[in-house]
């Protein structure tokens, strides 16, 4: 008798071992550029786990940050982490905890100027990955990108394409056209009377939650079951703390770069050439994103192994969102899947 409860007090002790073993740790990162600002990362994964498979995420226009993907309780970073991936998340040059250029330091923003252009991302990108494979050891990485992120993380799948074994596309935009009815938010506002990109538009925008949440609100076409008053909660409370050093009072200086990638996209100015990526990727959005171009996917017709998922119930936030988990699975399936 006292052999057997020995025996149970030894495997109690060792799966209670292993739980602390498996705890999620965190490290952020810290890299300069050829300017000498300085580019954010962090890094998430399971103490425990020393071969993992290295997840790059790349973040949106809506919350460009970090953050994004790290939201308490509604964290993509420690879901990934939890099932067994070195998970990296990447602050630009005039993001979150990255460094600012002069032009978004001006109260009021000078005008002409538009920072953080996808191609100036795509060589801090490589920069990040450089420093992320030498300190990890892998050669190879999988890259998320999420909704202006997709355009960044597919220009370096093109760039260097057997540095990245698998290629996540969420979200994504690249040359449909944004919907009538979203036209007069999305992209009148940049627009000359002619049509064009207005040349005139400042460095920034300061952008309020409460913007965001409008235009998260509005694809859920009044279902309240899509998304939570609690996630709700958790992004705003995320969003509001990304900017430490805002120009007006509860809101986030956002680039104006990323916003004429996609006013270009959205006018059929194509991004990048498609039809060069040739890694296994995956096109994933919800059934409600009206702005992921639902035509990308036929559009990859280099790519051998590809798959496209939309989630039903769902929008541009889809990761807050009550079919999250659909997302993560989808996700592991697709990188744990050797192509």
């Amino acid at each position: 008798m006292n052999t057997y409860k020995l025996f149970l007090i030894t495997i109690v002790f060792c799966m209670a071992s292993s739980i602390v073993a498996a705890k999620v740790h965190s490290h952020d990162y810290f890299l300069n550029t050829q300017n000498d600002l300085k580019i954010y990362l962090k890094e998430k994964t399971l103490t425990n786990n020393k071969n993992a498979k290295v997840v790059i995420l790349v973040n949106s226009l809506s919350i460009p940050s970090v953050a994004a993907f790290d939201v308490p309780q509604f964290s993509l970073m420690d879901k990934l982490a939890e099932n067994g991936f070195d998970v990296w998340g990447i602050d630009f040059v005039a993001q979150g905890k990255a460094s600012f250029p002069p032009s978004m330091q001006k109260n009021p923003p000078p005008t002409g100027i538009f920072p953080l252009r996808a191609t100036e991302a795509l060589p801090q990108l490589a920069h990040a990955i450089d420093f992320i494979t030498q300190k990890t050891g892998k050669t190879k990485v999988t890259l998320l990108g999420w909704s202006w992120g997709s355009i960044v993380a597919a220009m370096y799948a093109i760039k260097y394409p057997t540095q990245v074994d698998h290629l996540i596309l969420y979200g994504a935009m690249y040359a449909d056209s944004l919907p009538q009815s979203a036209q007069a938010i999305f992209l009148q506002p940049y627009a000359t009377k002619n049509g064009q990109f207005n040349e005139h538009l400042p460095a920034y925008q300061n952008i309020p939650w409460k913007i965001i949440q409008s235009h998260w609100q509005m694809m859920t076409n009044g279902n309240a079951t899509i998304a939570s008053q609690a996630a709700f909660n958790a992004v705003g409370n995320t969003y509001r703390s990304i900017d430490k050093h805002p120009m007006e009072k509860g809101t986030l200086r956002r680039p104006m770069g990323p916003m004429k990638d996609l006013f270009l996209t959205w006018h059929h100015q194509v991004p990048y050439p498609i039809k060069q990526i040739t890694t296994p990727t995956l096109v994933i959005y919800g059934e409600q994103d009206i702005f992921a171009d639902k035509t990308l996917f036929s559009q990859l017709t280099h790519v051998k192994h590809k798959k496209e998922v939309h989630v039903k119930e769902a929008t541009h936030w889809l990761i807050y969102e009550k079919n999250r988990s659909e997302f993560y699975n989808e996700v592991t399936n697709f990188i744990n899947n050797e192509h």
